[in-house]
Order: C-alpha cells, then sequence, then structure tokens
C-alpha cells in the first residue's frame, strides 16, 4: 500500500511542478491543460462551487489580477497521494492576505478539484470587492 502512495506522491509532485512553471509564466494558457473538464473551483466568496473548466478557469484568472502576484509566494506545500495544499502570503493592495489552496489531481495530472480559503476578515471583503471588479473585465 505505501508504495502505491509513494507512486502517486511522485505523480503528485511533477503535476505540481507544472503548475509552479505555469504560474511563474503568468500566461493564463496553461490552465486549459492542466485543469480538468469536470474541475470544480470553490471560492471563498462564492456560497456555491463552481464547475467546470471555463469558469474555473475565470476564477483562477480573475485571483491572478485581484492579488498582487508580484509578492504572491507559496510558503509551505504538503502532498499526500493525488491531493496537494499549498499555503500562500500575498496582498490586496495594503492588505495582507494568507490562504491555501487546496488541489485534487487526477491520475492524468489534471486539476479536478481546487478550493481556495483566505484570511482574515478584511482580505475577504477585499478579495469580494476586486474578484467582481476583475470578473467582469474578463467576461468582456
Amino acid at each position: 500500500m505505501a508504495k502505491v502512495s509513494n507512486t502517486f506522491m511522485n505523480q503528485t509532485r511533477s503535476y505540481l511542478k507544472r503548475w509552479h512553471q505555469g504560474l511563474k509564466s503568468m500566461d493564463s494558457n496553461f490552465l486549459d491543460e492542466i485543469l480538468d473538464d469536470s474541475c470544480v473551483f470553490t471560492s471563498p466568496i462564492v456560497f456555491k462551487p463552481i464547475e467546470g473548466k471555463e469558469m474555473s478557469k475565470l476564477y483562477l484568472m480573475g485571483a491572478g489580477q485581484t492579488f498582487d502576484m508580484d509578492r504572491f509566494k507559496y510558503v509551505r506545500e504538503l502532498v499526500d497521494g493525488l491531493d496537494t495544499v499549498l499555503e500562500f502570503e500575498t496582498y490586496i493592495d495594503d492588505i495582507s492576505v494568507n490562504g491555501v489552496d487546496i488541489i485534487r489531481w487526477n491520475e492524468e495530472g489534471r486539476i479536478i478539484d481546487f478550493k481556495v480559503m483566505i484570511r482574515p476578515l478584511q482580505a475577504i471583503g477585499a478579495l469580494q470587492k476586486k474578484m467582481s471588479e476583475a470578473l467582469e473585465s474578463l467576461k468582456k
């Protein structure tokens, strides 16, 4: 059993490497390759999970416009089988943001579930405002 788990962990680390490379590239086209068609995105500001690749991509692109990506950094990562938890720090304007990305991969290396949780409360308010603006600009 441990051997199977280690195999998945090694695969997941290679998937995660692609995520980090894509994020650093600042080219959102990598999301087309890394998100599964059935991806479900759970946002800290939307009550219901968002289903499908296109909507998940839209929300991830919106987050990229909302967060200060020059100061965005992952400070911790945990891998367990096909699951990954990435703790991040960044800013929205002058508000410090701490959060986690909880990612589940399929065996083909595509994201099937992406959940974002953030703190503190001021960051959630700022995220809601900025994310609404970002989504409007992306829909045009």
